[in-house]
């Protein structure tokens, strides 16, 4: 299991308002001096004290990661993302989950990779009822180097996996294979000094064919392509000096403690523009339009998760569609003490120990929401304070 796929918990924050005498809406007087914090951090913290060898690769992930689209945006019926890691940067370190390749083999076999991005979607909420895909973006210093791996990448994923070749339209130079046993399609393109990668399948149409399968891919190629052209490279030689944080968002999100952190050795804080966010989204057709509706520009992932939105009119509509998409699994509970901003929620279904509907609660201070998480309602009120007090600061 690579260490990025592990659960990184998130926050966000959202203002409820309260009307007061002539109809107009106030947000109530919060008490800083009141809210209990318990020993979380209640002041921003120095973000460069996180970057190490690894937050270049990292941060042109990112980057990287604002260029790629989501598969709703090449077939609008992938409106379910299973997967709750929000993590899908990809570098040296953190290899990606390529079909039929283990992490040694993608090591050996990619050489000289820089920074890449990964993302997937599905076109049912349960698993394995309808199509499923799994989108990888990976950059080279020259194109020499991502044609080579993409043959070593493409012939090896056959050898550990044998099927039928296909041609994918438009893309005479793509390596694509079908395996009609396990119903699903596997591609490699070269595009100048990105390597493009797109495992697709269909484990309930029959008879089982790729058609389908071979349109998504075709439709993501072009779709892909066209978006690499925002894209400008970081010069290698360069990416140590990469940005951590974008306006002190970063430094003012709770940090990860040691028990969140799935490499002790490396904080995974990072900021995401709204589109590179959108990928972790469990229904991202909804974000899309809840981020596009609020004016959503960054959001910071550490400990917490805090979007940045247009205005503060933003932050009331952001807030609005988290609960709503959330209203299944979730039973609305007290606010923190002397928090009544604060909408706290927990699991319907307290024995199913859900990681999907963790105790949960939103506020928002001026133009940011934030989304707090716990493992029970104390935990989950003293870092609500926390998260409060650090966007007060």
């Amino acid at each position: 299991m690579r260490l990025r796929h592990g659960l990184l918990v998130i926050l966000t924050a959202t203002i409820a308002a309260t009307t007061g005498c002539g109809g107009e809406a106030t947000a109530p007087a919060i008490d800083i001096s009141k809210l209990d914090s318990g020993n979380y951090p209640t002041t921003p913290r120095d973000i460069e004290a996180i970057r190490t060898s690894r937050s270049g690769a990292a941060l042109e992930s990112v980057r990287i990661g604002s260029a790629t689209p989501l598969p709703l945006d090449v077939d609008g019926r992938l409106s379910f993302q299973r997967r709750t890691n929000v993590d899908r940067r990809i570098t040296p370190e953190s290899p990606p989950a390529s079909y039929s390749l283990s992490d040694a083999e993608w090591a050996d076999l990619s050489k000289g990779f820089i920074a890449g991005w990964e993302t997937s979607a599905e076109r049912r909420g349960q698993p394995s009822l309808g199509k499923q895909v799994q989108m990888e973006l990976f950059r080279f210093p020259t194109s020499s180097e991502a044609e080579a791996a993409a043959r070593r990448l493409a012939d090896r994923q056959a050898a550990n996996l044998s099927g039928d070749p296909v041609q994918i339209t438009g893309f005479p130079q793509a390596r694509a294979k079908w395996s009609v046993s396990k119903k699903y399609l596997d591609a490699w393109l070269a595009d100048e000094t990105t390597l493009l990668y797109v495992h697709a399948e269909d484990p309930v149409s029959e008879p089982a064919e790729p058609t389908s399968l071979i349109e998504f891919t075709q439709k993501y190629f072009s779709k892909q392509i066209e978006m690499l052209k925002s894209y400008v490279p970081t010069p290698v030689d360069q990416l140590g000096s990469l940005p951590i944080d974008v306006d002190g968002l970063l430094s003012r999100t709770l940090p990860l403690e040691d028990k969140e952190k799935r490499d002790k050795s490396y904080d995974q804080s990072m900021v995401l523009a709204g589109q590179a966010a959108l990928h972790s989204e469990p229904l991202p057709a909804v974000a899309k339009a809840a981020f596009a509706n609020a004016g959503v520009d960054f959001v910071s992932y550490s400990g917490a998760q805090v979007y940045r939105t247009k205005d503060t009119e933003g932050t009331t509509r952001l807030i609005a569609a988290f609960i709503d998409g959330d209203a299944a699994g979730y039973n609305k509970i007290d606010s923190p003490p002397n928090l009544p901003v604060a909408q706290c929620f927990d699991d319907k279904d307290p024995k199913s120990f859900s990681i999907r509907y963790p105790p949960v609660c939103f506020f928002a201070y001026d133009r940011y929401v934030a989304r707090v998480t716990g493992h029970n309602t104390q935990e989950l009120y003293q870092r609500t304070a926390a998260q409060y007090k650090l966007l007060t600061y």
